[in-house]
């Protein structure tokens, strides 16, 4: 049975160069239920508003990670080419990503190196969400899920080994500030010593307008 979780994150978003680019970079943290931390990383994204519904991306991040089961540290860098389509209905919004995750460079450092962990992984991610929006309020429901498909060839790899649910609220601050609360259930599977996680998310945004673009909607 593995520990509960805490994740936490704070970002900005700007599209100050170009209306149809949107840059990011964030901040996370990620901690066990008895505060011992997991992972640390920071990332920077860029995303090309190709129209409406498609809106491609991709992600750089460098991870450190703590095993599970000891002390020993894992560092790597990992790319995420993500293919975002986006729909609205009335006030729901269903979106849809696809995820190409590439890791590279992956230093442990210590004496066990062969732990295994599906965030750095080579695999494929599909993740559908949806989201509600109320008329009048500054609180949006939300739903998602997600399942990882590893394309490595190993014992491991071709096949699915994780699943994860997510239910929450985003919530609209002043200035251009969000923050958003999830729960999250990982469910491991069809690997060694497979997991399941419960985990409280804390996801900051602060998004970034240029004063050409005040007051126009962003949608992400």
């Amino acid at each position: 049975m593995g520990q509960n979780r805490l994740w936490c994150s704070s970002g900005i978003q700007t599209n100050v160069l170009d209306k149809k680019v949107r840059l990011g970079a964030s901040l996370s943290a990620r901690m066990y239920s008895n505060m011992r931390w997991d992972k640390f990383f920071p990332e920077v994204s860029a995303r090309y508003n190709l129209s409406d519904y498609f809106k491609p991306s991709v992600d750089y991040r460098y991870v450190i990670n703590q095993q599970r089961n000891g002390h020993e540290i894992t560092t790597g860098h990992r790319i995420n080419i993500n293919f975002n389509t986006q729909y609205e209905v009335n006030r729901f919004d269903l979106k849809m990503r696809v995820r190409f995750q590439y890791k590279f460079n992956t230093v442990a450092i210590g004496t066990t190196d062969n732990i295994y962990d599906v965030d750095f992984d080579n695999a494929i991610r599909l993740k559908p969400a949806l989201k509600y929006n109320i008329e009048g309020s500054k609180v949006d429901p939300l739903l998602e899920s997600e399942w990882y498909y590893n394309t490595a060839n190993s014992p491991s790899g071709k096949q699915f080994t994780k699943y994860r649910f997510g239910i929450g609220v985003e919530i609209k601050l002043p200035n251009e500030h969000s923050l958003t609360l999830k729960y999250r259930y990982d469910y491991e599977f069809n690997i060694v010593d497979p997991q399941r996680f419960h985990i409280l998310s804390l996801e900051h945004e602060y998004n970034y307008k240029p004063e050409r673009t005040k007051g126009k909607k962003s949608r992400i």
